[in-house]
């Protein structure tokens, strides 16, 4: 099964889901049944038409990325950014998955179905969207806060988790590339950004585009069980699985 059929079963089980009208940012709903918002067709909840990372006009403050391992084999890499409006206290904070086609015991490439991120206050405002760092990144499908994947069953609203639904999976028909550098180079506060070069694998490799969440806080930290990727075991050789990350979280508060 592939993306097409993944989307409109989830559509099915959560019935219809609002709509942004134009590529921006889109505020996540906190009350109601539609607890998920499309983003498509692109470039809906697209913040930045040309390649690169940066949401517009944020700095970069820090910058990690960890191999998701699965059963012992590496079969890709999570990266994490956060940025920070200048003179204000508005926070981005991003993930971009990268897939390899490694067989992680199942004779398939791993797949990712749903990505979370956890720590947001359920009285903040939460927006999202997203910026492809190479042309062919893929958009966000859908984006709402709950802590329910798919298969998970019935998506519900939390608060302080924001899940955006994408199923990623290597398609093994396109070349390989060298690298996953961003086209526009940034520099992390107190040292340079952490290139994208790790080799994770073989060449052939599926690739998110950066999705953020943005939000007002008084800072940020790193935390525990802040990502977590889902596999929701709805394709042929997958079976549910969930793999946590530590990653950037916003603090709230004084």
């Amino acid at each position: 099964m592939r993306r097409t059929l993944l989307s409109a079963a989830l559509m099915m089980a959560c019935g219809a889901l609002s709509a942004p009208a134009m590529a921006d940012f889109v505020t996540l709903p906190t009350a109601g049944q539609d607890v998920m918002t499309s983003c498509s067709p692109t470039p809906t909840c697209r913040v930045r038409i040309l390649p690169g990372s940066n949401p517009g006009g944020y700095v970069l403050l820090n910058a990690r990325r960890s191999n998701i391992v699965v059963n012992s084999v590496t079969v890709g890499k999570v990266l994490d950014r956060v940025w920070k409006k200048p003179f204000t206290n508005t926070y981005v904070f991003a993930t971009r998955v990268i897939l390899n086609d490694q067989d992680w015991g199942n004779g398939f490439p791993f797949q990712v179905d749903d990505i979370f991120r956890y720590g947001f206050s359920s009285a903040a405002q939460v927006d999202a969207g997203w910026r492809n760092a190479r042309v062919g990144d893929q958009a966000i499908d859908q984006v709402g806060r709950t802590s329910v994947g798919l298969n998970e069953g019935e998506k519900i609203l939390n608060l302080g988790v924001v899940d955006f639904f994408s199923p990623l999976f290597v398609d093994i028909t396109e070349p390989g590339e060298d690298d996953d550098d961003d086209e526009d180079a940034e520099e992390v506060a107190g040292g340079e950004d952490e290139d994208e070069t790790i080799d994770t694998g073989s060449p052939n490799k599926a690739r998110t585009a950066w999705y953020f969440v943005r939000t007002t806080a008084s800072g940020y930290q790193l935390g525990s069980n802040s990502i977590r990727l889902w596999n929701g075991g709805d394709s042929e050789g997958q079976t549910p699985t969930s793999v946590w990350f530590s990653g950037f979280k916003p603090v709230y508060g004084n």
